[in-house]
């Protein structure tokens, strides 16, 4: 017969255990405004966000760890795309203007889902036609693939007439904290105001020097 021995904590210790506790809680209490106050759809704390290895379409390598410290906004798509991409850039266009000085805490991410066709060059002329502050990130397919799976964005190419081709895709918006966790996610239908509502809650924090 076998018996199990459990050590035990001596009971400071359990007590410290449990300050520590408190203390972690009241931190993120603090900090982290209450889910009830987002409007957008708030995703459960996770890990860090996988990361991505990019160009921008300066040719710069990109990672979303070199977006630390800011909120950042995540966009697939693509410049050929008929409706989605087009208005969901158009909208958040509108939410840079109506955060105003916030807006200097959100960067704007487009990840394009056809690095065949999307140049930098096309890239460039193409998000920064929206607001110039926006950045176009593109890499090979092993790469894009990878980063959009990693976000769990579903995409395919759909041939059309004459050897062109679409791509379908989800149009989730993805919203990432400072710290590079995914916290919130808007659809094609997320209204400016709500958009401009939960990124100014997050950017207001990193004005106060919190850490969410």
């Amino acid at each position: 017969m076998t018996t199990t021995h459990r050590r035990q904590l001596p009971k400071a210790s359990l007590l410290a255990l449990g300050a520590a506790g408190l203390v972690a809680g009241a931190s993120i209490a603090l900090f982290w405004p209450r889910p009830s106050e987002f409007r957008l759809t708030v995703l459960p704390p996770g890990p860090v966000s996988p990361d991505f290895r990019l160009v921008d379409f300066d040719g710069q390598p990109r990672s979303l760890a070199d977006y630390r410290g800011q909120v950042v906004v995540i966009f697939f798509g693509y410049t050929r795309c008929p409706d989605a991409c087009p208005a969901a850039l158009f909208k958040l266009a509108q939410v840079m203007k109506r955060l105003g000085p916030a807006s200097a805490q959100v960067r704007v991410l487009l990840i394009t889902l056809d690095p065949e066709r999307d140049t930098p060059q096309l890239l460039k002329s193409y998000v920064t036609a929206f607001d110039p502050r926006f950045v176009g990130l593109s890499g090979t397919t092993a790469q894009i693939d990878h980063a959009a799976a990693s976000f769990y964005v579903a995409h395919f190419k759909a041939p059309t007439s004459n050897d062109y081709y679409a791509i379908d895709h989800s149009t989730a918006t993805y919203v990432i904290d400072a710290q590079g966790q995914r916290r919130l996610i808007g659809a094609m239908n997320t209204s400016i105001d709500d958009f401009a509502h939960d990124l100014k809650l997050l950017a207001g924090r990193l004005k106060q020097g919190a850490s969410p």
